[in-house]
């Protein structure tokens, strides 16, 4: 007997599946588009924006990799230790799977906790850049807000899989969009 994951579990993770990849590929064709801005506006006219390095670095980049998390998981696209892990015992498998699972769920768990500390008090103080300053001016606990919503969004889908790791299943939806199908 095949296991059938629930049918609103599986729309559940696909949605969150496809709402990581089109916001973090959203960042990734934003802070394109500001480098090539940038480079169009300092070489050809000779009027840099200013603002381009804090965009890229403060939103786009953190963006990119912070709300990529559940697709990359559900698409096995993290660095992983397949080399070592299939010449473990298959006890030892079971086992590493597990801790590593285990350690998935806390870290995503710390991260987002930690990430909405830092975005309540940046809410909390006003948090903002100087007037004038090379920062883009809006409010800091947005540009923030990336971090705790990514690992929430890793913390639910793990836990989603939860069942699957532990009967050693491909995740849900793995195969969607170039994962594993194996």
């Amino acid at each position: 007997m095949t296991h059938q994951p629930h049918s609103a579990m599986k729309t559940t993770i696909h949605a969150i599946k496809i709402i990581s990849v089109s916001l973090a590929g959203a960042a990734i064709t934003a802070m394109a588009l500001v480098m090539l801005t940038e480079t169009v506006m300092r070489y050809v006219f000779t009027d840099p924006l200013g603002w381009n390095i804090s965009a890229v670095e403060r939103i786009f980049m953190p963006m990119s990799v912070f709300l990529a998390l559940p697709w990359l998981y559900l698409t096995a696209g993290q660095v992983s230790a397949e080399l070592v892990y299939d010449k473990l015992p298959a006890a030892w498998r079971t086992g590493a799977r597990l801790i590593g699972h285990v350690l998935l769920l806390l870290i995503a768990a710390a991260l987002t906790y930690g990430g909405m500390v830092t975005v309540i008090d940046s809410f909390a103080l006003g948090d903002a850049p100087p007037p004038g300053s090379s920062e883009i001016p809006i409010a800091t606990w947005i540009w923030q807000l990336s971090q705790p919503v990514g690992c929430a969004a890793l913390l639910v889908v793990a836990v989603l899989d939860t069942p699957n790791v532990i009967a050693a299943r491909p995740s849900i939806d793995a195969d969607a969009m170039g994962g594993d199908e194996s």
